[in-house]
């Protein structure tokens, strides 16, 4: 169905069309590393593994919603763009940062903004390189990036237990599944309170499970896309799911000194917890390779980023659209790439003069990304429920119940993103994503009204045909396929 949706829209199947498989997975092998410290200040373990379950249903619910959706328009396109980018890297480079701490204690230009700055510059590169040579190098690529989380996930299931068993202690029962910490009061009074604690920790899950749109970047590049891509959202979020789980319950178990984590100064706490759990080669050894499985998921985040930058030039959205819709010999929107990458860039220099800055422009995406999901899933069922055309993989008589409790979620989710982290709340504590949030608002308002012609409103005339309606009646199939439902 995705070569006739495309040639009924108008669009001619220019960008590579190779892709036999596709799956986009949350990459939790590293997600749970990158917010262990801050979970287990807010929270503590009790919190982390109930927030996550909870977290990882809802979000197969969404992903449900979501694949419901793409499966009736496999086109390239989607909610997500830039800002997403440098955040999943810079969490990259905290594992590098911490495995350098843990090395080499005494080196001070750890510390220095600059510094990290220089590392996710090289990161980012690295990422976009796999996206920008040839879809088999890009293959090959998530082959190396699935043996490397597969790798790691051994690791964890494997070599904690067995060294804590060695040479340490288990958690008990109730230091895993009764152990509460309420550590983001910072001041003398005690004013967040248990239950607003337990609220923030849903975070932990929620940073991860989400990005369910990925798979639909690539749609154009998928044989069987309708299907494929439908699939490839939900059973990706199903699996991470089923499996973090139970990889989280083993993390936890094998925690050696609670108090020792929340007290930690490294750039990611987690690296207190390899060093207590494994040693410091070890710590070294597992911060290394989470670095690398990292930036894999921002390569990901990346190829993501560049396809719907080719969607949104392909109808004429951004500046010079005609130069970042061109596709190379290979039929690979380069330029798209070079876009990417140059604002990601740019984006991560906001962390050499404050981290409270870029953490909110990563928190700002995170917050546009997750309630971006709302907009479709209630267009479905209100003004689209006519109009809109199930295709062969569809959810049949559960889409309304299952997109009421996605809606819900997603609207929860986005009030919990804009409240406050820590107290007492001050300048350095605040929770800057509802004014960024506003700016951004404010500003897409304002280009969209506009007068004198320059408002989208005046320029923006919907997706753009890119072959003639002749053309486009013979692109569609003949033959109509059943509908499917989920039963």
């Amino acid at each position: 169905m995705g070569s006739n949706f495309l040639g009924a829209s108008g669009y001619d199947i220019s960008i590579y069309h190779g892709c036999l498989r596709l799956g986009q997975s949350m990459n939790f092998i590293s997600g749970i590393p990158v917010l262990f410290g801050w979970i287990m200040y807010t929270g503590g373990p009790t919190p982390a593994v109930a927030n996550w379950t909870m977290v990882g249903g809802l979000s197969t619910i969404v992903s449900l919603s979501m694949a419901e959706i793409a499966a009736a328009m496999p086109v390239a396109g989607g909610m997500g763009w830039i800002c997403v980018v440098p955040g999943v890297q810079q969490g990259s480079t905290n594992f590098l940062l911490g495995a350098i701490e843990i090395a080499y204690p005494d080196a001070t230009i750890v510390s220095q903004g600059w510094f990290a700055w220089l590392l996710t510059a090289i990161g980012m590169f690295f990422a976009m390189a796999p996206n920008i040579i040839s879809q088999r190098v890009l293959r090959l690529y998530f082959r190396f990036a699935t043996f490397i989380f597969f790798t790691l996930f051994l690791l964890f299931w494997i070599w904690f237990p067995v060294q804590t068993a060695l040479t340490g202690q288990f958690q008990s029962r109730a230091g895993v599944f009764n152990h509460f910490y309420n550590g983001i009061n910072g001041g003398e009074t005690k004013q967040a309170s248990d239950a607003y604690t337990w609220i923030i920790g849903i975070l932990f899950g929620a940073w991860v499970f989400y990005g369910y749109d990925a798979s639909a970047h690539l749609a154009e590049e998928t044989h069987d896309a309708s299907v494929v891509v439908a699939k490839g959202m939900w059973i990706s979020t199903l699996t991470a799911w089923v499996l973090s789980v139970p990889t989280l319950i083993i993390i936890l178990f094998c925690i050696q000194d609670f108090d020792g984590i929340i007290s930690a100064t490294y750039s990611n706490n987690w690296a207190e917890y390899l060093v207590q759990t494994i040693g410091s080669k070890g710590a070294v050894a597992i911060l290394s390779i989470l670095w690398i499985d990292s930036t894999c998921a921002a390569a990901s985040c990346f190829m993501s980023a560049q396809r719907v930058t080719f969607a949104i030039s392909r109808d004429g959205v951004l500046p010079f659209s005609k130069y970042f819709r061109k596709l190379s010999k290979n039929k690979i929107p380069v330029n798209a790439a070079f876009l990417v990458c140059g604002l990601s860039i740019a984006i991560t220099c906001a962390v050499i003069g404050s981290s409270v800055a870029f953490s909110a422009i990563t928190a700002t995406a995170t917050i546009a990304t997750n309630f971006s999901y709302l907009i479709p899933i209630v267009a479905r069922h209100t003004v689209g429920r006519k109009s809109f055309t199930p295709a062969q993989w569809n959810l049949g008589r559960y889409s309304l119940p299952l997109g009421i409790v996605a809606g819900i979620y997603i609207l929860f989710l986005f009030v919990v993103l804009l409240l406050p982290q820590l107290y007492p709340v001050t300048a350095t504590t605040l929770n800057y994503a509802p004014i960024c949030i506003g700016i951004v608002t404010i500003v897409s308002l304002v280009g969209w009204i506009l007068p004198f012609g320059l408002g989208g409103r005046y320029w923006f005339k919907g997706p753009k045909k890119t072959i003639e309606m002749d053309e486009s009646r013979q692109a569609v199939s003949k033959q109509q396929e059943a509908p499917v439902h989920l039963q």
